[in-house]
């Protein structure tokens, strides 16, 4: 659980950070939300989550109740009063109990990182959810808190001993993760699906492809038939906590050698070393 919870700017236990009952975000999953990951007790790329979070506002008609100056505060605050060197920040918009007559309910806590050391020295499993991305819904490219379908595939994902399941859109073409966008890399490129086949376009895919273009690596976004990961020579993950992470295995069957790939560890490096200036 949680220590201190900033509650509309209120710092307070997470026993008593509470919001109404008639919250739409708590009725209808009328929200928005950013993780955040946090190092050496800074927000990493905090700027982009927070004008990720007002466009998502603007998209939904949400008013955020303090300026995001002053959320950037909060956010500071809330590490600093949960002792947080290295951890994972949540910051949560519900729309509140009257979108558009009133600004929504802001909550943000911390919480520790899952991922270790030796997930990046394995790799992770995967595998087809059976549930498909609506590449044509309007929500897809939102952070939005109606996530019950990303929870079902994540439930089947353990149920069938995979660390993450993968969404094909309705074309049956690769889509995203539950929590990440997928990368594959064919003889040297590294190519990703394009955000119009229903994913949500990542802070941390955004940054692989920055890091690509200033490495000299070749970088595509197109659409990615599933077969081409168990031809790929590697694969990766990404999001805010993950970074980069190799995936080596989709539905039990290697990708590449089965092993973390040498391109995925050098995009990581670089993305790794830039975050620590």
């Amino acid at each position: 659980m949680p220590g201190v919870v900033c509650l509309n700017g209120r710092f307070l236990p997470a026993s008593r950070a509470q919001i109404s009952a008639v919250d739409q975000g708590f009725l209808y999953g009328y929200g928005l939300f950013e993780t955040i990951l946090v190092r050496a007790g800074r927000p990493v790329f905090l700027e982009a989550h927070l004008k990720r979070l007002e466009a998502g506002c603007r998209a939904l008609g949400i008013a955020l109740p303090f300026p995001p100056a002053a959320v950037s505060r909060l956010v500071h605050e809330t590490i600093r009063q949960n002792g947080l060197a290295d951890g994972a920040l949540r910051l949560t918009l519900s729309a509140g109990p009257a979108p558009g007559e009133s600004p929504g309910e802001l909550v943000i806590f911390t919480r520790p990182l899952s991922a270790g050391p030796g997930d990046y020295e394995r790799g992770l499993a995967a595998g087809w959810s059976v549930y498909r991305r609506n590449e044509r819904s309007p929500l897809v490219k939102l952070k939005t808190l109606n996530y019950l379908e990303n929870l079902l595939a994540k439930r089947e994902a353990r149920e069938k001993g995979w660390a993450e399941a993968l969404f094909l859109n309705t074309a049956g073409y690769v889509a995203e993760g539950t929590i990440s966008n997928v990368f594959i890399v064919f003889n040297g490129q590294v190519v990703t699906p394009s955000v119009d086949q229903g994913l949500l376009p990542g802070i941390m895919r955004r940054t692989v492809l920055k890091i690509c273009c200033e490495l000299g690596i070749p970088a595509v976004e197109r659409p990615v038939a599933p077969a081409e990961l168990v031809r790929a020579d590697e694969c990766f993950l990404t999001n805010s906590l993950l970074i980069v992470m190799p995936l080596v295995k989709i539905n039990d069957r290697p990708i590449g050698n089965g092993r973390p790939g040498r391109l995925t560890e050098r995009i990581r490096t670089a993305i790794m070393s830039g975050m620590m200036q």
